[in-house]
């Protein structure tokens, strides 16, 4: 059968789709039916197609922020959008793009000097909003899923020495505060963002043990508290130094309360620089602080993230296990914890195993000194056993 369903654009003429059917009259009704519906979404999908690349990065940003996306990740993407992406594919239609061109655009960016990671972060996004447009029917196909991003190298992990955590803690002679927070931070490993959000309500000095519930955010000049980046609250157990620090910071941070007339709860943050902690450090202030101070000892391969690897790497290093670890950082996956600190893990092993030589070399050594000894000599002197023909041997005959 043969169903009308429109006029050729470019001459007016009648346009048909047509396809073979067997049965009567219902059957054709039924596929005539059918043939107009798929041309009409055909249709539909033709005209979302032409949307440009750049129209579709801004509605798909706009429906993830309506989502609730957090803050910082929306500006991450804005700026990676505005910055590589755009410039480069944002006037194309997005039907017009293929995994070629997608290929293309990531050389572009690496001939510019950027690193895998970036581009990589460029390919998610793309990803991310060609998975939207899938949805929304504007496509048939996601083009990033058969292009091919660069693979990722291993990072490579530099936490500082211990020497190096100790000269940070000591030029912090006139900033209690930040040492304080560099303290707790080298023996949690948690976030920058987590220890802004900290309140002394999540501490327990009977317990010794830490909440980790939120964390504090101030992209695009916004503060504003947030989850964690599992969305999950995490309790630690803190060792006494630790304890003893928060103790301290504590009592100071009464001192300056009393003295405005003011008293802290347990909502007070516990590192802020109003007098009645009512309001958290600002991330990128508690970074500018630490970037001053380890510029000032010249080590500028620290970054106060670096000690989130001191704290994950000194626990590799005492034989802790990879999910007790995984665990105290706040990794969703234990999995993610092993390949980032795989190197640490290993030698970790390679340590445990040493020790197991060592305490097995004496049991080693004591039996193989018994297996060495003459069998007559290890069971000692014995009186001879007599013979069955022996005269003396009850079971002995007289002939």
């Amino acid at each position: 059968m043969r169903v009308l369903v429109g006029r050729k654009p470019e001459n007016g003429r009648p346009r048909y789709v047509s396809r073979e059917v067997r049965g009567g009259k219902r059957a054709a009704e039924r596929v005539a039916a059918q043939l107009v519906a798929e041309v009409a979404r055909g249709g539909h999908q033709a005209q979302a197609g032409r949307h440009t690349v750049a129209e579709l990065l801004d509605r798909w940003l706009a429906h993830i922020e309506g989502q609730g996306r957090a803050m910082s990740t929306l500006v991450r993407y804005r700026s990676a959008i505005e910055a590589n992406i755009k410039p480069r594919l944002g006037s194309i239609a997005i039907a017009k793009l293929g995994p070629a061109e997608v290929d293309r655009f990531y050389t572009d960016l690496a001939k510019t000097g950027l690193s895998p990671l970036t581009i990589r972060k460029s390919h998610a996004i793309l990803s991310a909003a060609f998975n939207q447009a899938l949805k929304w029917g504007w496509l048939d196909r996601n083009p990033a899923d058969r292009a091919s991003p660069p693979g990722l190298r291993g990072r490579e992990i530099h936490p500082p020495t211990t020497g190096e955590l100790g000269s940070l803690l000591e030029a912090c002679d006139t900033n209690p505060d930040l040492r304080s927070l560099i303290y707790v931070g080298a023996t949690t490993g948690a976030r920058r963002g987590e220890l802004c959000g900290l309140r002394w309500g999540d501490l327990d000095m009977d317990l010794a043990t830490l909440t980790i519930a939120r964390s504090i955010s101030d992209a695009g000049k916004v503060v504003a508290e947030k989850d964690t980046k599992t969305h999950q609250a995490r309790r630690i157990a803190l060792d006494p130094s630790t304890v003893d620090v928060l103790r301290q910071h504590r009592k100071l941070m009464e001192e300056r309360a009393l003295a405005a007339g003011r008293t802290l709860g347990a909502s007070s943050y516990i590192w802020s620089q109003e007098l009645d902690a009512s309001r958290p450090y600002r991330p990128d202030r508690v970074s500018g602080a630490f970037v001053w101070l380890r510029d000032k000892l010249n080590l500028p391969h620290v970054t106060f993230h670096a000690l989130r690897h001191f704290s994950a790497t000194t626990l590799a290093g005492q034989g802790v296990g990879v999910r007790t670890i995984a665990g105290r950082l706040g990794h969703a996956n234990p999995g993610i914890t092993l390949r980032t600190y795989a190197h640490f893990l290993d030698t970790a092993d390679r340590e445990a195993a040493v020790a197991m030589g060592k305490a097995m070399t004496d049991l080693y050594s004591a039996c193989e000194s018994r297996s060495s000894v003459p069998s007559r000599a290890r069971r000692g002197t014995t009186s001879r056993r007599p013979s069955r023909t022996d005269g003396n041997s009850p079971r002995a005959t007289k002939s």
